[in-house]
């Protein structure tokens, strides 16, 4: 079998795929890893984090800004606030008699659990009994501080740090500031040791030999191989037992069954098109199918020369309008906004929309949901 590569092969960024599916892991290689926008703009967000913390600490570095390609105000004001949470951080410890050490970018070892495997932990504070672990996520896709990800960093961190401080607890911090979340978890280390030596190493064994069982979850949704994978299929396709029913004449259970399940399968059969239709541009035919060219849509040339063309016949070729809410958000940046405009927004009650319980919104009052709606139609009438 060929030695995987160290730098892409189980590491804690897929932990919750790899470690739910181990065969997943051999299954990804045959898959090339084409990143996204959104990858390279976290990459862009964590680096101005890293420049931003260690000026706090007087630590030198190189202002990485003038380079960056997703650098805005938005990107600041998030940076600046993940500084300032660790900040208040290290003065609540010291406020305590304490005096917290601090590491930036640590990378740490896995392979006593993981083979082959490395990482680095975003930002490391150690202060009395005590080691946290704190990972920025510039996503806007809510991750839990009990994730994998960040457990496999703490237990990471505890092996280098462990022979010099005396921590026996350790505590693991999400900071979201897109999201405007943070959540925190703790463990005693001899917990969370328990569990690397009882879970993590037999599954992370089994992924690194391709062994083990393919299983369908919410890992699947960064998974390389989703768009072909066998098992995601058959999992995705048992909707079709409900096919020839009727809405109304479905179970609540039959009904529960399929919101569980009809935006993974709609995002799953979406990347199921898209690949195929990349493997037909590349050659590949498939069976009743075949390539044409879609709808064309017509442009200028050159757009100054059309403008100045209808000027000239006494037309004004441009338009103007306000920018919208969120795009003058992010042009001001979220504090001069909020100073500027702050009394001008108002927010109206959202549209009711069917998620799954363990969505941490208030559920609706449906008494307040039928009153809006009242309301809504007395205005209705007025305008009439």
């Amino acid at each position: 079998m060929r030695m995987p590569d160290k730098h892409a092969f189980l590491s804690p960024s897929s932990s919750e795929r790899w470690f739910n599916c181990t065969k997943s892991a051999w299954l990804c290689e045959q898959f090339p890893d084409l990143g996204s926008v959104f990858a390279a703009e976290g990459t862009d967000a964590h680096r101005l984090c890293e420049f931003l913390l260690h000026d706090m600490l007087g630590m030198p570095d190189t202002d990485p800004r003038p380079g960056m390609t997703y650098y805005n105000q938005e990107m600041e004001e998030a940076a600046q606030g993940y500084v300032q949470f660790i900040r208040e951080k290290l003065e609540a410890w010291k406020a305590k008699g304490a005096l917290p050490t601090v590491f930036v970018e640590q990378r740490v070892d896995l392979r006593a659990y993981i083979p082959e495997s490395m990482g680095t932990s975003d930002c490391v504070i150690i202060a009395d009994d005590e080691i946290e672990i704190i990972d920025f996520k510039y996503g806007m896709y809510r991750v839990p501080a009990t994730s994998l990800q960040l457990r496999i960093y703490a237990l990471g961190a505890c092996e280098l740090f462990r022979n010099l401080y005396d921590f026996t607890r350790v505590r693991m911090t999400i900071y979201q500031p897109r999201l405007g979340a943070v959540d925190e978890a703790s463990m005693d280390v001899e917990e969370l040791y328990r569990w690397a030596a009882e879970e993590l190493k037999p599954r992370a064994e089994l992924a690194f030999a391709g062994q083990g069982n393919y299983s369908v979850g919410e890992w699947c949704r960064n998974c390389r191989a989703r768009r072909t994978c066998r098992e995601l299929a058959a999992h995705q396709l048992e909707i079709a037992k409900y096919e020839f029913t009727e809405p109304p004449l479905l179970s609540d259970e039959e009904i529960a069954d399929v919101l569980g399940r009809v935006d993974d399968l709609v995002s799953w059969a979406t990347g199921v098109k898209e690949y195929a239709l990349q493997a037909a541009l590349d050659g590949r035919r498939f069976a009743g199918w075949k390539l044409v060219e879609g709808k064309s849509v017509r442009k200028f040339t050159d757009d100054a020369c059309v403008a100045a063309r209808v000027e000239a016949a006494g037309i004004d070729p441009f338009e103007k309008k306000m920018l919208g809410l969120t795009a003058l958000e992010k042009k001001l940046g979220k504090r001069d906004f909020q100073n500027l405009l702050a009394d001008l927004v108002v927010r109206s009650q959202g549209k009711p929309v069917l998620v799954p319980v363990s969505d941490k919104r208030a559920e609706m009052n449906l008494a307040s949901v039928e009153f809006a709606a009242e309301n809504d139609m007395k205005e209705v009438n007025n305008h009439e």
